[in-house]
Order: C-alpha cells, then structure tokens, then sequence
C-alpha cells in the first residue's frame, strides 16, 4: 500500500527559510498546530466519525503555515475512523469535494511515475493520480491544481475504515 504522498520535507524547510527571510524585513508568520480538524481541510467530517490516535502519538491530526508577503504554504493532515464501510464513507467525500471542482478517482491506479510540478506553470494545472493507490476495498480521491489541493484516503478495517483528510496549498514562491 502506497501512503499519501506530501510535500517534500526539504521544500518545507525552504519555504520556511524563505518566510522567515521575507519575515526580517517585511510581514511573515509561522502557524503549527498539533489538534487540526476537518475545518482546517475545508472538508465536513464525516457523520459519527471520530479522530483515529495511532498508540504512542499525542494527536490525530497537525496543520502547518508558514508565510511572508510573498509567499505561503499550509499542510493540514487529519485522520478519523468510523464503523461504516469504505464505500459510504467515500461516498460522503466524493460529495464533499465537490465544491472545490472535479473530483479525480485515483483509486486502483498503480505504476505511474509522480509527475511533481516543473515550474510555476505547473502550479495551476489539475492535480493529477501519480502513483497513488490505496489497498484493496479502500478509495482515494484528489481535487483542486498542484498549488491547492485536498486529497481523501479511506481503508477498510475488521470494524469499518479508517480515512485521511489532507490539504495543500501553496501561494507566491515565483
């Protein structure tokens, strides 16, 4: 099972680099929380879901911000679980996602090389599948461009399935 792919870390500590660059002479700030929500994805949670805490870890979800006047980037990941199967929950998300344009079914899509962006260009196109797949039973889904996305991962459990919410966005850095 491929897990869902997220910025690179070194492009995170550039972008940091460069708020706080941009933060010395001009506005700029850092945002980290250890509690997001399905309010920092943008997303509804689903009804009845709770937070799925792995043993040994504080939280279920974290959102990330850092920006300068000229730049921005926000990571927000949460996970839930929930009693019902996979195909409802990604039934209630499909819907969900909607509101932010075309929703790409990536599920069952193997073997393709990640096509990251190339240049600023890039940054507006469609989100596209990459190599993302999830195990059988399970579903993911994409929407949004490369510099504004949300991606949605359910998997089955023996008591249901148990889902990820994330989002990504991007602004400035030309």
């Amino acid at each position: 099972m491929t897990e869902l792919r997220l910025p690179n870390p070194r492009r995170v500590l550039a972008a940091f680099v460069v708020a706080l660059a941009a933060g010395a002479a001009q506005a700029g700030g850092l945002d980290i929380h250890a509690a997001a929500d399905g309010k920092d994805v943008g997303l509804p949670i689903y009804p009845g879901a709770v937070k799925n805490s792995d043993p040994g870890s504080d939280s279920a979800g974290f959102s990330f911000g850092v920006w300068g006047e000229a730049f921005g980037f926000k990571l927000a990941v949460v996970s839930y679980r929930s009693t019902d199967s996979p195909d409802a929950v990604a039934a209630f998300y499909r819907d969900a996602m909607s509101q932010y344009g075309t929703v790409l079914d990536c599920t069952g899509v193997h073997g393709r090389k990640p096509q990251h962006p190339q240049d600023k260009d890039d940054r507006d196109k469609p989100v596209t599948c990459d190599s993302d797949s999830v195990e059988p039973g399970g579903h993911v889904f994409k929407v949004g461009i490369n510099r504004a996305q949300r991606v949605f991962k359910v998997t089955p459990t023996p008591k249901g399935s148990k889902f990820d919410l994330v989002r990504v966005e991007v602004r400035g850095g030309d």
